[in-house]
């Protein structure tokens, strides 16, 4: 069997390995010294392979012991034309090209994200060399134009992010991964202090904001109503037809959705995710509202109108209508700034409040996870205050404090007495 011997020279600052054999495993011994470790170790095992001889001068030339070859001519190594090098736009402009799953208002808005936010600082990068130093730099740059840590947390999550994963990926025809890892992960996104949704709270609440609507504008304030009672989104309502409306059990069924798309609002034959189909209940009030808004249509028409006739568009509803309707309901006393998507926050904690069960919560606003309608639209409220003051009330006493009566006795609690 051969073996290496480590070698040293007397100052011990060199060091050579010499593999030793006997010829044929029993004859003769027989050897050849090498400066490298890994060397030593494979012509050792090619001496092995070949009985304990000297391998043959072929392979050795194959393996690159040439050297060990009296007389080998070795053919240079084929130069290795460069590769070419792939920025990061490049590849990301051919990544959202093979995109298949979003929707074209989904790529227009990544490659938009992109041209403004991303390809002006490493668009011109070699994909490859793209540091996690650079793109905490990148990143600090777009607090520095006072991007919100939303839109940047949306930027990096849903547009940069994945480039880079599908850059360590291995080509479609098993070219090798451009990148070993991912530069963001790993990169602290930064803080995002979420104000809290304004809601309306109460039945006093809720009529400063319908009955503005109703002032401002009927056919609107229709509108508001069905997102108040039902919790839909702006383009589910919006995009309403007839026949979503069963008047028997009293309900309306999400079908069909108005999306924006390449700046133009568009009826989508399907709601927003597959948990988006669904059918909720409609009291009794809201029922009367539809049956008057639906008296006449066709199956297909949509329930709320626009003046003019087709559906509402978001940015006129909300610059001509809800403005309007806004800034009066605070005349009337609504003391906060509501959003007509508070309108849907609004419902979905009234319930919450109410003791509705989260799966019906879940159900109701079309989400995938229970945990998305609790984390998200579920706001605390000041409904529970009677309860809570009563349960005090209960535990501490009714008489205590000052006002206590002097005879209740020495062990009555009075506070700072």
């Amino acid at each position: 069997m051969a073996s290496i011997e480590t070698r040293k020279t007397k100052d011990g600052k060199t060091t050579s390995y010499r593999v030793k054999w006997r010829t044929g495993g029993t004859g003769a011994q027989d050897g050849t010294t090498f400066d490298v470790h890994t060397d030593a170790k494979q012509f050792k095992a090619l001496v092995e392979v070949y009985g304990h001889q000297w391998p043959p001068a072929d392979v050795l030339i194959a393996k690159g012991f040439a050297y060990l070859v009296p007389g080998a001519v070795v053919s240079p190594a084929p130069v290795e034309e460069p590769q070419p090098v792939v920025t990061f736009e490049a590849f990301a402009l051919e990544y959202l090209d093979r995109l298949v799953k979003p929707n074209p208002e989904t790529k227009r808005k990544y490659l938009e994200r992109l041209r403004v936010h991303v390809f002006p600082v490493i668009g011109e990068r070699p994909i490859v060399e793209i540091t996690r130093r650079e793109m905490r730099l990148w990143q600090e740059g777009l607090l520095a134009k006072r991007l919100s840590a939303k839109t940047i947390q949306n930027i990096r999550g849903e547009t940069v992010s994945p480039i880079f994963e599908a850059a360590c990926l291995p080509g479609e025809d098993d070219e090798p991964p451009l990148r070993t890892y991912n530069p963001l992960k790993g990169l602290k996104l930064p803080e995002r202090n979420r104000p809290e949704r304004e809601i309306v709270e109460d039945q006093q609440e809720a009529a400063f904001v319908i009955e503005a609507g109703y002032e401002v504008d009927p056919s609107a304030a229709d509108l508001l109503l069905m997102l108040l009672a039902t919790g839909m989104r702006w383009g589910e309502a919006a995009g309403l037809p007839v026949r979503a409306v069963n008047f028997d059990r009293g309900t309306v069924s999400i079908m069909q959705v108005l999306r924006k798309e390449n700046f133009k609002w568009k009826v989508i034959a399907r709601p927003k995710t597959k948990d988006g189909y669904r059918e909720i209940p409609v009291p009794d009030q809201v029922m009367k509202v539809l049956e008057v808004r639906c008296g006449g249509k066709g199956r297909d028409a949509f329930v709320f109108t626009a003046p003019k006739g087709g559906h509402w568009r978001y940015e006129v509803f909300y610059d001509d209508r809800w403005k309007k309707i806004r800034a009066l309901a605070e005349a009337k006393g609504l003391r906060k700034r509501m959003t007509m998507y508070g309108l849907r926050h609004s419902l979905l904690t009234w319930l919450a409040s109410e003791g509705v069960d989260l799966m019906t919560l879940r159900t109701i606003a079309g989400h995938k996870r229970v945990s998305t309608t609790f984390d998200i639209y579920v706001h605390s409220t000041r409904r529970h205050h009677p309860k809570v003051k009563e349960a005090v009330s209960g535990l501490v006493g009714l008489e205590v404090g000052p006002f206590a009566p002097r005879g209740a006795g020495a062990d009555t609690y009075r506070p700072g007495v």
